[in-house]
């Protein structure tokens, strides 16, 4: 997938990140491969946490997932997997990103499919697709029905991960904004958007 663009220059690799030296303590993503199994590591732990209020909102039927999570944010969680967070080859660290959801999530029953991104700043908004809505996408195309079923999507934001301690996120019900997004990319099969501002 290639990174779509925004008025603040995403594309261009942000100073901190040229002016640091690798670590060669930590391992680097295969080169050549899929991206969904380009870090060879296992997915670690992470506590997840939900307002009460969203106590009734049902997991089972979420059609999408999209993590929220900075440049910075991204070195320190796969620092701690042992791997050198790489900016010119991100969709390794999204898939994983992805796998660390699933896993916390969903207990790892299902599989996080990467369907498009924005970025923002030292931000990317990553989507996913569940198996769930794939599903019922086919379904309901088998029966003549061109419309796409409802959109149920969360959004994930993970927190500081701290040391000796598993890593933690939160979730909450996506915002109308995040929502319009999705909708956009699914009618266009993924195409490039214009990046409207999904942030808060």
């Amino acid at each position: 997938m290639e990174p779509t663009s925004d008025a603040t220059d995403p594309l261009a690799k942000p100073q901190f990140l040229a002016e640091q030296e690798p670590d060669p303590s930590l391992r680097t993503v295969t080169k050549g491969g899929p991206d969904a199994g380009a870090i060879d590591a296992q997915v670690p732990d992470a506590r997840v946490t939900a307002e009460e209020r969203f106590a009734t909102f049902d997991l089972s039927a979420v059609s999408h997932v999209v993590i929220q999570v900075s440049i910075t944010r991204q070195q320190d969680i796969f620092r701690r997997v042992g791997y050198q967070y790489d900016w010119d080859r991100p969709g390794p660290f999204w898939h994983f990103l992805g796998k660390i959801a699933a896993k916390a999530i969903f207990n790892d029953e299902i599989k996080l499919d990467v369907l498009n991104y924005i970025p923002l700043g030292r931000r990317e908004f990553i989507c996913y697709t569940t198996p769930t809505w794939t599903a019922t996408v086919k379904a309901r195309e088998a029966d003549g029905l061109t419309e796409p079923p409802p959109l149920h999507v969360i959004e994930v934001n993970f927190k500081k991960p701290v040391p000796s301690q598993p890593l933690e996120m939160s979730w909450v019900p996506a915002r109308d904004r995040v929502l319009l997004q999705i909708r956009r990319w699914n009618e266009d099969s993924g195409g490039e958007e214009d990046n409207p501002d999904i942030s808060d």
